[in-house]
């Protein structure tokens, strides 16, 4: 299984602490993304989950830094399922596209084309959402992780208990919501835990909880070409845009930047006491 090093957005979580929590548990990355200024590139970020219509972001990574996305309107995103459906998706603000068609169906395949800017290159993507994989237990409580000097440790344990399926290869995405708001991703495979009841440790030393606190993760079942995207965000400090070979493996033809997921969600939330 693949372990990051760390990077931005943990501010302290070292080597010898990942290492130690993949012995205990399957392996997770925390995700964040930051993107260096440079050539405007189109950023693709579409996905559609189980049960709820597709949705797609086009936007610029010009001034993204500035955290100002320049956001891309008038587009046209076909969107098909593996039956013969399609439709072209609604601009519902601008850069933001959705479906009001078609749904998320697990074991179904879809794919996305899209046209912006008037430019006539195509871009395009496939996925093809995998099973659902359930959460059976969310667990939150206060780090019983011994101290190691000059390691910045985390307050709190978010653990996630799950059954991995049998004889297959599973790929997972975690998203942590605290009232509402998501504070971070993460992402993980079976390869050491095939088949087995998984406890994954979510780990986080930024996550500040109060009492009151509603804590919320979503699980999602993601095909091997999405996970690849997210874990190279979690292998780099900044992602050099263009063609620069550091960039995360998209599962976009035709964009540098930008991932289309079709993907289950099942979610559990725990009140924080």
């Amino acid at each position: 299984m693949k372990t990051s090093k760390r990077f931005n957005s943990l501010n302290g979580l070292f080597i010898p602490f990942m290492m130690l929590a993949s012995i205990l548990t399957s392996c997770t990355e925390i995700i964040d993304f930051e993107l260096a200024d440079a050539d405007p590139q189109l950023v693709v970020e579409a996905s559609i989950p189980e049960s709820q219509y597709a949705e797609v972001t086009l936007s610029k990574t010009i001034n993204f830094n500035d955290k100002e996305k320049e956001l891309v309107s008038n587009a046209m995103i076909l969107l098909e399922d593996g039956f013969g459906t399609s439709e072209i998706l609604q601009e519902i603000s601008p850069g933001r596209y959705r479906s009001t068609k078609i749904k998320g169906v697990p074991g179904y395949s879809y794919a996305l084309s899209v046209q912006a800017d008037g430019d006539i290159q195509s871009i395009k993507s496939e996925d093809v959402m995998p099973k659902p994989v359930f959460i059976k237990r969310l667990r939150v409580r206060e780090s019983i992780i011994p101290e190691i000097e000059g390691v910045e440790m985390p307050d709190w344990e978010v653990i996630v208990e799950y059954s991995d399926p049998e004889d297959e290869v599973n790929y997972y995405r975690f998203v942590e919501y605290v009232n509402g708001k998501v504070i971070a991703s993460y992402v993980e495979n079976d390869k050491l835990n095939n088949g087995k009841e998984n406890k994954s440790f979510l780990t986080n030393v930024e996550r500040k909880l109060v009492k009151g606190d509603t804590l919320t993760v979503e699980m999602q079942s993601i095909s091997k070409a999405v996970y690849k995207y997210f874990y190279g965000f979690s292998t780099i400090n900044t992602i050099v845009q263009g063609t620069n070979t550091t960039n995360p493996i998209s599962n976009i033809s035709g964009a540098n930047l930008g991932y289309f997921s079709a993907h289950t969600v099942h979610r559990r939330s725990v009140v924080i006491d």
